[in-house]
């Protein structure tokens, strides 16, 4: 598994599990103390409804570390089950208005899978070039005559049409890597076996969800918190990168359509029909992530509306009797992860109202502040930051939570009344300009952040003596407006990152090393191509060549199997500047074939990103000396069927 993401904090308490559980068990001790002493003790005096919600955050908090608890008490290796030969397998790609680049890079990468299957293209877009398209790189292509219920609705015109026994389910974007199906076909020896996940992994870097090199959003859902719930048998179909068992979703009538988040709720549905779910921690797809902040939250408003009308249906955890205790209480917290940014957003408010009005929510006195709430508030912060096992830090958390919050808030009423707006597809590619054009969309962060900055700048007057507002008392005065710079710190911290970031390319290139030539008709410039995407590549030249200039460059490529391919580019030169005696070229694809293209597309897409992930280029042997096998419990249900991975060493990333 590829762990550069991970930071040095999270590896040593990979390291020190003992450690890591005895803080997670201090800090939940603790903090249950701390609660029953604000119930109990710190309300008489205290503005009632300041109380109430100052609790209610504080409650939550403790409950989300003792989630967070359980799903990284332990963090089993990845194994592949034993290769199983001769399975019937398809591979459907979704499609409905992605970029023709986006989609052929995922045909390319289903071509070059290793286990023997056939390749559906499902366009719901009626496209004639996506025919074409199918027929170049070998897939089968589906169609139907109208698009009732998006994603679900097209897969369920596929499925009688198909044959394959198994089915992996990919999203337009979500290229594999060439071992995909052989990493995860052998769990399907259980005959009850319905849905097999595994990671989701962007290969944009520079995307809204992107907090540095490696680390996403999403780094910790797939990392912890899903190796944590296969412990529980509650592992569920994301929509992407996995592979289901047709006949159970046959025999549950077909993929959910009741809400627009059909892959949650036909899990929980095949689940309480008997059929199993594991999750397999090996990233075996990647993909891309939202470019900008208007396509991250279409995408987790999506995401939230559909998975809390859940508990409107038979599925809701709160009445799924069939599925087990461990299942329902893993699938609730699923849903009660939604309250993070609106618990932060009454927070903010909580803290607002108390600089504003000096009402205080709890009545406290400096020993008790030194002795419970300093220690509780420490060593929940230190505990969550081991827990998260450095796929996610504190300021990080916080960041995603203030984008999140009005968006997640908003998407609160569907677990009572169900939103009836239509599935939108995610952008796959765009600009991202920043500045106040996207951060005028964060309304509450905005709004948040005036509140906290005109309290607490008044309240510091106050502590000067010229302060108009109510008095407040004793040791309140200095750590309310403490609290207030701290929060307000993170405010315009990722107000600022919203402002600031831009994203000026189209298309994310990827960085190789391949042989390049250049040929004008005044002369032949030997080169190495260092970077590339489907419109443009990078060149490290031993000569320079003038910007607006229209080479022809010859590029030498290998593919997944590691066969070499000759690639004919006429490019346009846009930059190009002198380093250590060499000049480096930016230039964009004018002209290509199209079998050229897709061989392009392979080599960044499947070869490029392999190299990233595994250390080492599909085709070529893994190092001995920097090899690791990774075993499992002996105690986990199926070991004996199990057989280790060898994976290269891991090398932290840039960042």
């Amino acid at each position: 598994m590829h762990d550069g993401e991970q930071t040095r904090v999270g590896r040593f308490f990979d390291r020190h599990t003992g450690l890591l559980r005895a803080l997670a068990l201090v800090a939940l001790i603790w903090g249950a103390g701390y609660l029953t002493w604000r119930i109990g003790w710190s309300g008489e005096g205290a503005n009632p409804i300041l109380f109430a919600m100052l609790l209610a955050t504080e409650i939550y908090g403790v409950y989300a570390l003792a989630t967070l608890t359980w799903f990284s008490w332990s963090r089993p290796a990845a194994v592949r089950p034993a290769a199983t030969p001769g399975r019937d397998v398809d591979v459907y790609v979704c499609t409905y208005d992605e970029p023709i680049e986006v989609v052929m890079a995922t045909l390319a990468g289903c071509g070059a899978l290793t286990y023997p299957h056939t390749t559906y293209l499902l366009d719901d877009g009626r496209r004639q070039e996506m025919a074409e398209l199918a027929a170049m790189t070998g897939a089968e292509y589906l169609t139907r005559p109208d698009n009732s219920h998006a994603k679900a609705g097209n897969i369920n015109a596929a499925l009688p049409r198909t044959e394959g026994e198994l089915v992996l389910f990919l999203d337009a974007d979500h290229v594999p890597m060439p071992d995909a199906l052989d990493a995860v076909v052998g769990y399907f020896d259980d005959p009850r076996m319905a849905v097999v996940q595994t990671p989701h992994d962007f290969f944009n870097h520079d995307s809204a969800q992107h907090y540095s090199v490696g680390r996403h959003e999403q780094s910790l859902f797939y990392r912890v918190v899903c190796p944590g719930k296969d412990r529980h048998g509650g592992a569920y179909w994301c929509g992407s990168a996995a592979l289901i068992n047709r006949e159970a979703l046959l025999a549950i009538g077909g993929v959910a359509t009741e809400t627009i988040a059909e892959d949650f709720h036909t899990t929980i549905r095949l689940l309480r029909h008997g059929w199993r779910s594991r999750y397999h921690d090996e990233v075996l797809v990647q993909g891309l992530a939202p470019h900008d902040l208007d396509g991250y939250l279409l995408q987790r408003d999506r995401w939230a509306r559909g998975n809390l009308a859940v508990f409107t249906l038979p599925e809701s955890p709160l009445r799924a009797r069939t599925l087990s205790p461990l299942q329902r209480l893993s699938y609730l917290a699923s849903l009660f992860a939604y309250l993070a940014p609106p618990m932060r957003l009454l927070l903010l408010l909580t803290l607002g109202a108390v600089l504003w009005t000096g009402a205080l929510p709890m009545k406290i006195s400096v020993v008790a502040l030194a002795a419970l709430w300093l220690p509780s508030v420490a060593l929940n912060l230190s505990a969550g930051m081991a827990l998260a096992r450095g796929y996610m830090r504190i300021p990080e958390t916080a960041h995603y939570e203030l984008l999140t919050m009005e968006i997640y808030t908003r998407a609160l009423r569907c677990i009572v009344w169900p939103s009836k707006t239509a599935f939108k597809v995610t952008p796959k590619q765009g600009c991202d300009g920043g500045g106040l054009d996207a951060v005028r969309k964060l309304h509450l962060v905005l709004f948040c952040t005036v509140l906290l900055a005109s309290g607490t700048a008044l309240r510091l007057l106050d502590l000067a003596g010229v302060g108009p507002l109510p008095d407040m008392p004793g040791i309140a005065a200095v750590v309310v407006p403490l609290l207030g710079l701290i929060e307000l710190r993170r405010l315009l911290k990722t107000t600022l990152a919203v402002g600031r970031r831009r994203q000026r390319r189209l298309v994310y290139r990827f960085e190789g090393d391949a042989e390049a030539n250049c040929y004008s008709p005044e002369a032949h410039t030997p080169a190495r191509l260092v970077d590339a995407s489907a419109s443009g590549v990078g060149l490290v030249a031993a000569a320079p060549l003038e910007i607006g200039a229209r080479p022809a460059v010859m590029l030498d490529l290998c593919d997944a199997t590691g066969a070499p391919h000759r690639i004919a580019v006429q490019v346009e030169v846009r930059s190009c500047r002198e380093v250590d005696g060499s000049f480096l070229v930016g230039a964009t694809i004018i002209d290509i074939d199209a079998e050229d293209r897709l061989r392009l597309m392979e080599w960044c897409y499947v070869v490029c990103s392999h190299e990233r992930l595994r250390g080492h280029r599909p085709a070529a042997p893994i190092p001995e000396t920097d090899a690791i096998v990774i075993s499992l419990d002996d105690h986990r249900e199926g070991a004996e069927q199990l057989t280790p991975i060898a994976m290269p060493a891991v090398h932290e990333l840039p960042g």
